[in-house]
């Protein structure tokens, strides 16, 4: 149960971090994803991280739900 929690507050964490980048991205404007502009390395960094299957919130959030409901049918034999 403490690892599929651990898992759903990582998915959400990697929601918030992609919201906050964002939100910096639409402020400062197209310049935001040029080359030497370091947001467009946080932005393609945080992109691929929150991506990554461990991080994935559509996951962790069901891995979680079914861990509250005690359901014991897992989404694949990997996660």
């Amino acid at each position: 149960m403490t690892r599929a929690r651990v898992r759903s507050d990582t998915g959400y964490v990697a929601e918030s971090i992609t919201r906050a980048i964002d939100i910096l991205l639409s402020a400062h404007g197209a310049a935001s994803f040029a080359e030497f502009s370091p947001l467009q390395r946080l932005w393609r960094d945080s992109a691929t991280a929150a991506r990554h299957a461990i991080v994935s919130p559509a996951v962790s959030y069901e891995v979680y739900g079914k861990a509250l409901l005690g359901v014991e049918e897992r989404i694949t034999p990997l996660v």
